[in-house]
C-alpha cells in the first residue's frame, strides 16, 4: 500500500519491521477499551515527521491517522489516542495529507 502512495511532507513511510512492530504495540497499550480503535487490527504505514502522528492501515481498505500520546499505560478517556478513520487511503491522501502539506508549505 505505501510503495503506491507519494508521500508528502512532512509525511513518510515507515518499511523498517522493527519500527512498525514497536509503534503497533504502543498504540494497543495506549488505547481504552471503550476507544474506537479497540477492536481493531492496525498495521502501520507511515509516521508524520513532525508530531506523534501515525498512518496505520485497518481492516476493509480503512485508515487510522492517530495521534500518539506516548503514555507508559492505557488511557483513561476514549477520546484518546485521537483518532481520525478514513474510507480508504485515498481518502486519507485528499482529506489530511494534501491539505497538511499545503497549509505547511504555504508557512515556509
Amino acid at each position: 500500500m505505501s510503495d503506491t502512495i507519494i508521500w508528502l511532507d512532512p509525511w513518510y513511510p515507515v518499511d523498517d519491521e522493527v519500527i512498525r512492530q514497536g509503534l503497533e504495540r504502543q498504540l494497543m497499550l495506549e488505547i481504552p477499551a471503550d476507544h474506537i480503535l479497540a477492536c481493531e487490527s492496525v498495521r502501520l504505514i507511515a509516521r508524520r515527521g513532525d508530531t506523534d502522528d501515525a498512518l496505520f492501515a485497518l481492516t476493509e481498505g480503512r485508515v487510522a491517522e492517530v495521534h500518539m500520546t506516548w503514555r507508559r499505560s492505557t488511557e483513561t478517556d476514549p477520546r484518546w489516542p485521537a483518532t481520525a478513520i478514513f474510507p480508504s487511503v485515498e481518502d486519507w491522501v485528499a482529506e489530511s495529507m494534501i491539505p497538511l502539506h499545503r497549509e505547511l508549505s504555504s508557512l515556509r
